[in-house]
């Protein structure tokens, strides 16, 4: 394993442990959840803040809508990566599920936060989402664990009960890191067995390309030797496998003794990328390559029933394609899963006008609509103290929803700010400085929650937790509106926008809204005699907060000497 990363993990372990007040096993899952599963921080915040979960084997516990499945991780951290897991650990991650199902009985237990967990996975369960279990540690990979893996992910009931164990070992952690950070490579060399004879080259301007049936046996073979390796150019890894899904329906393929017979012909096939091929007699050695579609295929095959696999084949397009066009190949062979509405909206005439709007400012930003959607050449004038300026539009979504007061949706609903409120979160007529002024202020209130949570007691670190970015900034947004009257945001100019003195000021407005959010839920649970994980989940929950803030900000506002000091009126022009 390369130092670099090894160096890299335990850094980040320990400035995530300061900064969040975490245990190194916490710290390093926030790490892996963030990196990993490129959760925002806030989600990542809240998905291992379980209440009281370690004793049920839950470490995080995330339901991701986006992709239709249940995540629950349990993480195990050594700094010198030498931890040995046992089965007790795994098993214990497995037995997890029976506390889920069960949320009374973890209420009784004064597992409040936990329960609402519960009460997530129970309606998930329901609405036919997968199920992976994550089992991730410092260390290197155990043969033991990753054979009772197998079992479980080979087990009928499992299997139509979608699902899965994923095996995050040290090794396998290192190489989503390097395809995180771009720096990934591909698999050097391999030698595939096919069906057949090999045809003749197909000879074009992308490249060189043959066409071949792979026995199914020989791919669960690769993938067994390499993992998600052998996904470095692929835009999307295992989605897991909800019920209804192209996913499932693999899957379900593959377990059925008659269906499994006409797999080649109901499956979409894979396309690997490589620099060279060199065709033998039913076999093919590839140089530097990747499969960059079809790895949902590709998992569902190594978690099918043995017996099945040897009846299946796959169609393989194999192409050493010119690198002016590896990335379209990318992009246009990767359309057989349901893209994201975020991934819609990327082609909005709106989101297109921002995306050019943050290049062309004096101190411009990349606005990704899309993953990796980087613009090309020299990026030195995105760079600020060392690091690109980057907008990724899912969060501004997010941002830009509870900035207009519809903090519930941006918290839980994300997906729909880019489908039916698009055009409220973003009108069609938004400036891309009002645009850039929501998200200073989302980062500027993200910073002001990320810092309380380790400075507060307990119980307002909790009401933090729970999408306290998004209703902080959504109660931030209020008091600017306020203070500054309710067009102060007409006219605004990106070099006031930008510059430190007005940052100065809205970190006041953010820890003013934070103070007036956290005693707004307090006294809101109190009279509703209610925990937070319900309230939360109200339609008007945010309006109930909201005008608990309006009023102790009129009487706050009555000291004028104070309002001054506290809250300085901000000109953006």
């Amino acid at each position: 394993m390369a130092i670099s990363f090894r160096r890299h993990l335990v850094n980040e372990v320990k400035r995530i442990g300061r900064r969040e007040n975490l245990a190194e096993d916490k710290a390093f899952l926030f790490w892996f959840a963030v990196t990993i599963l490129e959760l925002s921080d806030d989600d990542a915040r809240e998905a291992i803040s379980v209440e009281g979960a370690n004793d049920k084997g839950i470490d995080l516990f995330w339901k991701d809508d986006d992709e239709g499945r249940i995540v629950v991780a349990q993480g195990k951290y050594s700094n010198d990566f030498s931890f040995r897991p046992k089965i007790g650990h795994l098993a214990k991650l497995q037995s997890s599920l029976d506390w889920l199902i069960n949320p009374e009985a973890l209420r009784r237990d004064g597992k409040i936060d936990l329960a609402q967990a519960a009460e997530d996975y129970v309606d998930a369960i329901k609405e036919n989402y997968g199920v992976e279990l994550w089992f991730v540690y410092a260390g290197p990979k155990c043969p033991n664990i990753d054979k009772q893996i197998s079992v479980y992910n080979q087990n009928p009931e499992n299997l139509s009960k979608q699902r899965i164990i994923r095996h995050y070992h040290a090794e396998l952690i290192e190489a989503n890191w390097l395809e995180s950070k771009g720096t990934s490579s591909r698999i050097d060399h391999e030698r595939i067995a096919f069906i057949d004879k090999a045809p003749k080259p197909l000879n074009g301007d992308f490249g060189e390309a043959i066409v071949v049936s792979i026995p199914g046996s020989e791919i669960v073979k690769i993938y067994a030797r390499h993992e998600e390796k052998l996904f470095d150019r692929n835009v999307r890894l295992f989605l897991g496998a909800r019920k209804g899904s192209v996913n499932a329906g693999i899957a379900e393929t593959l377990r059925d003794p008659n269906s499994s017979k006409y797999f080649w012909a109901f499956n979409n096939g894979i396309t690997i990328i490589c620099d060279e091929f060199k065709p033998g007699n039913k076999f093919v050695e590839l140089n530097n390559f990747s499969i960059v579609n079809g790895c949902q295929t590709v998992v569902s095959l190594s978690q099918a029933p043995g017996e099945n696999i040897s009846r299946v084949s796959v169609l393989a397009r194999i192409i050493a394609a010119s690198s002016e066009i590896v990335n379209d190949i990318i992009q246009f062979t990767n359309s057989q899963n349901p893209i994201r509405t975020w991934d819609i909206a990327s082609q909005d005439r709106t989101q297109r006008r921002l995306q050019t709007g943050f290049g062309q400012l004096s101190k411009p930003y990349i606005y990704l609509t899309r993953r990796g959607a980087r613009p090309k050449g020299n990026l030195k004038k995105y760079r600020a103290d060392g690091k690109l300026k980057q907008i990724r539009i899912d969060l501004m979504g997010q941002y830009a929803a509870a900035f207009r007061g519809y903090a519930v949706l941006s918290y839980k609903h994300k997906a729909f700010i880019f489908s039916k409120y698009h055009d409220d979160v973003f009108p069609p007529d938004v400036r891309v400085d009002e645009v850039l002024f929501q998200w200073i202020c989302g980062e500027i209130a993200r910073a002001t929650v990320q810092k309380t949570i380790c400075s507060k007691t307990e119980n307002e670190a909790r009401i933090l937790r729970k999408g306290g970015t998004l209703f902080v900034l959504s109660a931030m947004s209020k008091i600017l509106s306020l203070r500054n009257g309710a067009t102060y945001l007409n006219d605004c100019k990106e070099t006031a926008i930008q510059s430190r003195s007005l940052g100065a000021r809205l970190r006041k407005y953010a820890e003013y809204a934070r103070d007036l959010y956290i005693q707004a839920v307090q006294d809101q649970c109190q009279l509703e005699g209610a925990e937070l994980a319900t309230l939360i989940r109200q339609p008007d929950f945010n309006r109930k907060v909201m005008d608990r803030i309006e009023r102790q900000y009129g009487k706050d506002s009555r000291a004028v000497q104070w309002l001054k000091e506290a809250l300085p009126k901000i000109n953006l022009r």
